[in-house]
């Protein structure tokens, strides 16, 4: 139904001539989008020019372990950008819209080792020798008045030899609660405890990223850099009334200082060479730090004005990462092979120390792993081809093999050794200009955090988590099968299902020390659908435009506290968003509004359920190019507000015992306001 529907579309959904004749059909499955096609929306950057790309959703990569094994499906002139840090995203905001020559989708057959695993990937190819530039400035109105800047600037140019991309940006930012009520229950659902809480929270971050290509020994060298800094800090106040409803004076007062900064590099360096009819070799090289520093004050006054107890947190983290990868394979034909090497070593040193003082006198507190040094060697060796069968058939198909050692050192110590085989296959079929199928099956291993290995406290919530030296990767297993229908009209969906087999999954348990940490937990299954669709709307709304990005997901976990099969931790379900937008070319305007549809997300602690639903939220915008000729936009997020409910149960002396009371946190976020201007150079 849904296929015909789209395949049908022109009767429901029609674009303007002039777009149509925008996009050139190429070969090998490739649509090409000209930059003039996406005129009507006024792109400053690379990025808005893919989110206008009819039914292309922008995937950064998963969290897995390896350069290649978290490839997303955005490609800059053929070559996957060379970058960690900041993420995909950022780096298409590097450049400006007007560097962009054209965006070439294309579904089927690509290099496994740049786009693994994607059944569509979008290709930004840029001008050579250009200088174009864009530029924002943006001010932002929270709900309680205050109005803070933000500002942003690229520019693409050639400098010597080397064609550059730079771009600089800073911004700050505050985003209170409306309302914040707290609500602590005993076990038989009587009041203990009613708190009304500030909590405004404040982020302030600046960077500079840039990156330099150039021609150099036969071949192409990029180099990309990022440094900058980022503060997050809260200031949370809570007046108590013990046993009661806000009435009068309140009976304690609760004052939690909580502050966190790091400084973060990273530097990357690719070459690429086309060495002999279409085979390539490719060698790059990536280093990156983050050296952060996190402290907590905890103050309780009952009655007020006499502390009675004061806790203290304070850590500080610096991972490194140093990575190294060389390809050697062909670009085209019926076969492509390719093979490669892939090395890494990652290095965490981690401090913490927290203490408790009540009536003047100070004890600290132990935890497990509190203070270590973890070390990762990691080498990997892959293997894949492609095979274009035929016009219509595509077979892609992967082995690698990877081996790690890992060694803690300092207040734990332990040492692991992984190896594992990490295969994978897909199949497309193109049965049509409009339809394509793609059946896919792969194993991935995840990222470790290193943070998991060192123990952590949360002032705001009075959890201690202890360090884990035995932790190891969890394991996924992934089958999938993709449906790609393209009208046209303009008229796109892309729409999968998948299942995922997980080993080893990472989940809280009560750990050896007897402290509560994280711990490959046992297997887990994960399955559910995933759609991204573009509707036009001409025929009923001139310049109209519907999209949708939608995730339905389930698990099956077998907890092993309780014995009970629940969700796994952190999964969000459903993921719904919906937007309209209405381009008046004529006018210089446009306007949307966008919905995010509510979900439920659920934590699970040793001794504690944590669960949240945020309700619906909304967004409109209007902007426009009739005014200086530049691009002024006036946006409005979370109209009416937006609730943010969050429930917390507690067992004793774990989930599997016994219900010993509850928390209930009645949280709304207002409407923020927006006006950005932004143009081009």
């Amino acid at each position: 139904m849904v296929l015909t529907l789209f395949l049908a579309s022109p009767i429901l959904a029609q674009v303007d001539p002039a777009d149509i004749s925008t996009i050139a059909e190429a070969p090998s499955n490739t649509e090409i989008y000209p930059r003039s096609f996406f005129n009507k929306f006024f792109p400053q950057t690379a990025l808005e020019l893919l989110q206008r790309v009819p039914g292309f959703g922008i995937q950064g990569g998963s969290d897995v372990r390896g350069f290649a094994g978290g490839a997303g499906n955005v490609l800059v002139d053929q070559e996957r950008p060379t970058i960690k840090a900041g993420g995909l995203e950022d780096f298409l905001m590097r450049i400006p819209a007007d560097a962009v020559e054209r965006i070439e989708i294309t579904r089927g057959a690509q290099r496994a080792g740049e786009t693994a695993g994607q059944s569509i990937v979008a290709n930004v190819v840029r001008k050579p020798d250009i200088i174009a530039g864009t530029w924002s400035a943006e001010l932002e109105r929270n709900s309680d008045g205050l109005v803070y800047p933000r500002g942003e600037v690229s520019i693409t140019a050639p400098l010597g030899a080397w064609t550059t991309t730079t771009k600089l940006n800073a911004f700050w930012e505050q985003f209170p609660f409306t309302k914040f009520d707290r609500r602590t229950f005993d076990a038989d659902g009587e009041l203990v405890l009613f708190e009304k809480e500030t909590l405004p929270s404040t982020l302030r971050d600046a960077f500079i990223a840039t990156e330099a290509k150039r021609l150099l020994g036969g071949g192409s060298l990029t180099l990309n850099a990022r440094f900058g800094n980022s503060r997050f800090y809260r200031e949370t106040g809570r007046d108590g009334f013990i046993a009661r409803l806000p009435n009068g004076a309140p009976d304690r007062r609760t004052d939690i200082r909580f502050d966190s900064e790091f400084w973060e590099g990273e530097l990357s360096a690719d070459w690429t060479k086309t060495v002999r009819d279409d085979w390539f070799v490719k060698v790059l090289g990536l280093g990156s730090f983050r050296d952060s520093e996190v402290s907590s004050l905890n103050t309780v006054e009952e009655p007020i004005g006499s502390p009675t107890s004061i806790s203290r947190f304070e850590a500080s983290r610096f991972p490194v990462e140093l990575l190294t990868r060389g390809t050697y394979g062909k670009l085209d034909g019926k076969l492509r092979p390719e093979v490669g090497v892939e090395l890494a070593y990652n290095r965490l040193d981690s401090e913490i120390a927290f203490q408790f003082e009540d009536s003047g006198v100070i004890t600290p507190i132990d935890l497990p792993a509190s203070d270590v040094t973890i070390e990762e060697f990691r080498g990997e060796a892959f293997a894949n081809l492609t095979w274009v069968a035929s016009p219509k058939w595509t077979v892609e198909a992967g082995m690698a093999v990877e081996t790690s050692d890992i060694t803690i050192g300092g207040d734990a110590e332990g040492d692991g050794s992984f190896t594992f085989v990490k295969p994978s296959l897909a199949v497309t079929q193109k049965f049509s200009d409009q339809f394509q199928l793609r059946a896919a099956i792969r194993r991935s291993v995840g990222q470790l955090d290193f943070n998991d290995f060192a123990a952590s406290a949360n002032a705001e919530d009075d959890r201690l988590l202890g360090g884990n030296p035995k932790l190891g990767p969890d394991q996924t297993t992934r089958a999938s099968l993709t449906a790609d229908v393209r009208a046209k009209s303009g008229a796109a969906l892309n729409i999968g299902a998948f299942h995922e087999w997980r080993e080893d999954v990472l989940e809280q348990v009560i750990l050896p020390s007897g402290a509560f940490g994280v711990a490959n937990a046992g297997s887990a299954q994960v399955y559910g659908i995933e759609a991204n669709a573009s509707l036009p709307l001409t025929r009923f709304i001139p310049g109209g435009l519907l999209e949708a990005d939608v995730t339905l997901r389930n698990s099956s976990f077998d907890d092993p506290l309780t014995g009970m099969t629940r969700n796994i931790t952190e999964l969000r379900d459903p993921l719904i968003k919906i937007d309209f937008r209405q381009d008046l070319t004529n006018l210089k305007v446009a306007w949307g509004v966008g919905y995010e549809a509510p979900y439920d997300i659920a934590f699970f602690f040793v001794d504690e359920i944590d669960a949240g639903s945020p309700s619906s939220g909304w967004t409109a915008f209007i902007e426009t190019t009739r005014f200086f000729g530049v691009k002024s936009q006036l946006e409005v997020r979370n109209i009416g507000g937006r609730n943010l409910p969050r429930e917390r149960l507690f067992f004793e002396p774990t989930r599997a015992g016994a219900l010993t009371g509850s928390e209930f946190q009645d949280r709304q976020r207002g409407a923020f306001v927006k006006l950005t201007i932004s143009d081009q150079f």
